[in-house]
């Protein structure tokens, strides 16, 4: 079922979703971007990332942005999430929609439109984005610790991951390939013994990592060109010239080795898969129509629950209307029943995709698994 209500719920999204309602929209998020990057570039990194680290958990939602209460956790604080960056460009770009067109620009169609153009101003290729997505109504830490993908994943368990999202093996590795030949990784997810790297590199790396660098100091991802979305990933692949294990056992797998040369063999293939690659994950498991809601603010729900405790952070309402159809991609609230003024809603049951009630979370994840650009 779920597998039938993907495609369907992005069939909804339009390019002039936005045309009467806010025409300036993508003109208001372009500015920011081209602003903010013209002063750093390294912001480009942190947004490919973002999106990545939203679309992948759940669907493109923006759930990750929500921020956590005091006793109550949320997606952002996931072990892969922790070094996520970019959400103040979120929230600026947010302000300025809000002055122009007030509640009508969900923060989920900002993510994906600003990557968009934070991909173009990098060097990589122009991809459509259609708009009409709604934001999510509900954070769940857990989902994105089980369901983001670490640094030194198995590729076969890899592949598996984003076969089961609906992307080819090829669509994988020039989604890596983008999002890894920009920004930086802190040093203390590199592991050089893990897989083997190239002796000269590894002796620069050991230069900027070694000794109190090891928890403060960064890498670029690529040496050469790291604000810089191009094809040299390929070539530093083959070459064991990168930082994170997950791309050095690429490299090495019998099954994404031809992949990497062939791109390496056909650099003007990789503009056009990785745009491709790009719109299928910008429109994956989006919340459309009547669920959802459009935030106010992009870190905060219109109306959050009072805080209980726990790994899920929910809405709350006061008019049932508003709680029709409650739903975030895959992770769906059902059976509001009224209990009285101190807590006017309570969600009986929540249902993620394939799972019962998500389990308590108290503590950190217990490997930080955040380890992508920044």
């Amino acid at each position: 079922l779920l597998g039938l209500l993907a495609p369907l719920a992005s069939a909804q999204l339009s390019r002039e979703f936005y045309k009467a309602s806010c025409p300036d929209a993508e003109k208001i998020v372009a500015a920011v971007i081209e602003k903010k990057l013209k002063e750093d570039p390294g912001p480009a990194a942190g947004l490919l990332r973002l999106l990545f680290h939203d679309c992948f958990a759940n669907g493109c939602d923006a759930s990750i942005l929500i921020d956590p209460l005091s006793n109550q956790s949320a997606e952002k604080e996931a072990g892969p999430n922790i070094s996520v960056r970019g959400f103040e460009v979120i929230d600026d770009i947010k302000k300025e929609l809000e002055a122009k067109c007030p509640k009508t620009v969900s923060c989920a169609d900002i993510v994906a439109l600003g990557t968009r153009d934070a991909v173009r101003i990098s060097g990589g290729p122009a991809y459509e984005v259609p708009t009409g997505r709604r934001d999510s109504l509900v954070s769940n830490r857990e989902e994105a610790d089980n369901n983001l993908p670490g640094p030194d994943i198995p590729i076969p368990k890899l592949t598996s991951e984003f076969l089961s999202r609906g992307f080819t093996p090829e669509e994988m590795v020039v989604l890596l390939a983008g999002g890894h030949s920009i920004g930086k990784v802190r040093c203390i997810f590199i592991e050089p013994d893990a897989t083997p790297m190239d002796p000269g590199y590894q002796a620069s790396i050991s230069k900027l990592c070694d000794g109190p660098n090891r928890d403060t100091g960064f890498v670029n991802m690529d040496e050469h060109n790291p604000n810089v979305i191009d094809s040299s990933y390929f070539a530093n692949v083959l070459a064991k010239k990168m930082p994170l294990t997950v791309d050095r056992l690429l490299g090495l797998d019998s099954k994404t080795t031809p992949i990497i040369k062939n791109m390496l063999n056909k650099p003007n293939d990789f503009m056009p898969t990785f745009a491709k690659a790009m719109e299928k994950l910008s429109v994956l498991k989006v919340i459309t129509g009547k669920d959802g809601e459009i935030r106010k603010s992009c870190s905060e729900f219109n109306n959050p629950m009072p805080s209980t405790g726990g790994s899920v952070i929910r809405i709350s309402s006061a008019n049932p209307e508003d709680l029709e159809g409650l739903s975030s991609g895959g992770t769906q609230v059902a059976g509001i029943v009224s209990q009285g003024t101190k807590d006017p809603w309570h969600v009986k049951t929540l249902k993620a995709a394939g799972a019962a009630h998500p389990k308590k979370v108290t503590g950190r994840h217990p490997k930080l698994r955040g380890a992508h650009p920044q």
